[in-house]
């Protein structure tokens, strides 16, 4: 899977700030990904809040098993999937 750089972690972070519910929380998060650093000073808003870093790790982590699956179809890979039939016992 080729690198994707810090565009996708950026959006991942867009996105889960979209879902925090706690509205202080998501505008600290919305003003951290702001310029330069923006990974860092996402980290530390969220380092404050155990629960909501964990959240935010099952959500990026989700979202980068998604973009592992998604690629290989991409680049026109696709499984091959053979259906084995167990034979009756009566035959």
């Amino acid at each position: 899977m080729p690198a994707l750089g810090s565009r996708s972690g950026y959006r991942d972070m867009e996105l889960f700030i979209e879902e925090v519910e706690d509205v202080a929380l998501a505008d600290r998060l919305r003003i951290a990904i702001g310029g330069r650093g923006a990974f860092r000073r996402f980290k530390d808003v969220l380092g404050g809040d155990e629960r909501s870093w964990s959240r935010y790790h099952r959500f990026r982590d989700e979202r980068q098993r998604g973009r592992a699956r998604a690629w290989p179809a991409e680049e026109g890979y696709f499984p091959h999937i053979t259906f084995f039939v167990k034979p009756s016992s009566g035959s």
